[in-house]
This record gives structure tokens, sequence and C-alpha cells, in this order.
């Protein structure tokens, strides 16, 4: 009997997250056959500056999840909206619950979600790796859990897994440029996304980074399964 098809989610808070954390990787997972999907936890409607906000910019679900469309457009990743209120989240029963519904529907073989060192990152990163972590460790199908890196640096994270995305850093500095509602924000331009992607290589691979290669990082975890008979 074949082996169940890779299912690889990412399980992300804003709409913008997935394209920053694991653009790259989730173009290379689907060229090697896997499926993809990307899980969306909150609208993104309160991704507005506070002066912005004073000169009554405001944002829509709609709009939103129109951007997220279109940095997928053509990928042949799937998307999905939970629709909870950004901001304000907290890894409780109901947002454990919610993302453990969706590993499960989806037959999760491996999640790709944020650092569980949030730091002075934004707290919905924290509160969704939380929950994405607790509801991984009840789907039977999971056995990798990826931690992207957290948009700002941080000392404290220590990547362990390096993914060439050499090929494909145009089409993720393209998918970001979709979110127009935060043109503006540092950590979105190309600028950056370049320059981050070449960062990644120099500790794990350096000969590599030398010679023009560029990555996405992450940390793991590992759920390993074994059967009585497999692990004698």
């Amino acid at each position: 009997m074949a082996p169940p098809r890779e299912h690889v989610v990412a399980v992300v808070a804003h709409p913008d997250d997935a394209e920053l954390m694991c653009y790259g990787t989730l173009r290379r997972y689907r060229e090697h056959g896997a499926a993809v999907t990307v899980v969306v936890v909150t609208t993104g409607v309160n991704g507005v500056s506070l002066a912005d906000r004073d000169r009554g910019v405001s944002l829509t679900d709609q709009e939103r999840a129109a951007e997220s469309a279109a940095s997928y457009d053509g990928s042949g990743i799937d998307l999905l909206l939970l629709g909870f209120t950004d901001g304000a989240l907290v890894p409780d029963r109901q947002l454990v619950s919610g993302i453990e519904a969706e590993l499960v529907r989806l037959g999760c073989t491996v999640l790709i979600t944020h650092s569980l060192h949030a730091g002075p990152d934004h707290q919905d990163h924290l509160a969704v790796a939380q929950a994405a972590v607790n509801a991984a460790t009840r789907v039977g199908t999971c056995t990798t859990i990826l931690h992207g890196q957290p948009h700002a640096p941080r000392g404290d994270f220590h990547p362990t897994v390096l993914v060439d995305i050499t090929d494909l850093l145009p089409d993720k500095v393209k998918a970001l440029s979709e979110h127009q509602s935060q043109a503006g924000r540092w950590y979105l331009g190309g600028e950056y996304t370049r320059h981050r992607a070449a960062d990644a290589g120099w500790t794990l691979a350096p000969a590599r980074a030398a010679d023009g290669h560029r990555f996405e990082a992450f940390e793991t975890s590992l759920i390993t399964l074994f059967t009585r008979e497999e692990a004698r």
C-alpha cells in the first residue's frame, strides 16, 4: 500500500505571516508533490498603525483575505481563514480546538508555525505557536514541526534546518508585495526579505551562502511515532 500523501500545513496568526516565514518552503514542498495548506488564524483587520488609525484608516476582512489569495495565486497552495480577531489571541480551548480540527481534517504530516520564543515579536504569534504545538500532539499523522524565524532578528532563535529558496526568492518578494494594505512596513519590503534570506545561511551553510544561495530558516520539533515492531 502506498504511504499517505504528505500534507504540509502552515498555521500562522496574520494574513502575511506565512509569506514572511515560509513562502519559499511551501512552494518547495509543492514541487516535491506534497499537498500544502496555509491556515490563517485571524482576519488581520487590526493590522493598522496607531498613526494611520488616527487618520481614519481601517481594513476589512475581505481586503486582507484578497491580498492573501493574491499571494498564492497559481501556486497550488490552499488557503484557509479561521476568522479570529487579531491582537488579543490566547492559546485557550477555542483556539487550540479550532487548529486541531483543521490539522486532523487535513491529515497534517508537517506543521509549520511561529517560533515559541516570540519575545518582543507579536503576541499573536506566540499564542498561535503554543496552540498549534498543543494541538499537534494529538494529531497522529503529524511527525514534524518547523518553527519559522521571527520577523524581527532575535538572539534566541537557533535554526537547525535551512530550506534553499534561491530560485524562489523573487516569487517570495512578489507574494509579499500583494499585501498593499501593509505597504511601508520594513519587514515586508523586498530589500529586507533578500537580506534575511542571505543572512539565514551563514551559520549552518556558510559556503553555500557565500556562493549566493538564499534560505528560509527553522527550528524543529519532532514527534516520532513507533509501533512495537518498529521499535525493536
